[in-house]
């Protein structure tokens, strides 16, 4: 229910009803458990609420620190801020999972191109060019038909030819 109120942007009742999921003595699960958490940090960064959105995907790494989902989540939240150091170091703690668990808590964005584009990204925003095209390089690799990362992986090429 919580996660269909996330769905629906229903924000507040999100947040209290996984958090009443959370509470439930037979709520042990620690991958549906970090999951509510990273429903509830999505809701708070809907809000508005950066530093809630932070402490629960923090807290949702915590709870399951084998999955992907926490850190990218984070990572992602993180590039939306522009906070491109924290993007490299959630998406290298996600890519150091290599055995993607058999859950339906698993997303397949989190083990296709997108660590590897936020990657890209964030060291294209810090003027690390040869890192920038290494990421955008595997990127591509994973996902060939996406024109979005084949544009950037030529306009990074670009930028390395014109700095060297």
């Amino acid at each position: 229910l919580g996660r269909e109120y996330m769905y629906r942007g229903r924000w507040d009742d999100c947040i209290r009803t996984l958090k009443k999921h959370l509470a439930m003595p037979t709520a042990v699960w620690r991958d549906e458990r970090a999951a509510s958490m990273r429903y509830i940090a999505r809701s708070y960064w809907e809000k508005g609420e950066a530093g809630q959105a932070r402490d629960w995907y923090l807290r949702a790494i915590t709870e399951a620190p084998h999955l992907r989902e926490p850190y990218m989540d984070l990572a992602m939240m993180l590039y939306e801020r522009g906070e491109w150091e924290g993007v490299l170091y959630f998406t290298a703690c996600a890519l150091a999972i290599t055995v993607r668990p058999r859950s339906y808590i698993c997303e397949a964005a989190a083990w296709g191109s997108l660590p590897h584009d936020l990657r890209s990204m964030a060291f294209y925003n810090m003027g690390a060019w040869a890192e920038a095209l290494s990421e955008v390089r595997q990127a591509v690799e994973l996902e060939p038909e996406n024109q979005r990362l084949r544009n950037n992986l030529a306009l990074i090429e670009q930028q390395v030819q014109d700095a060297g």
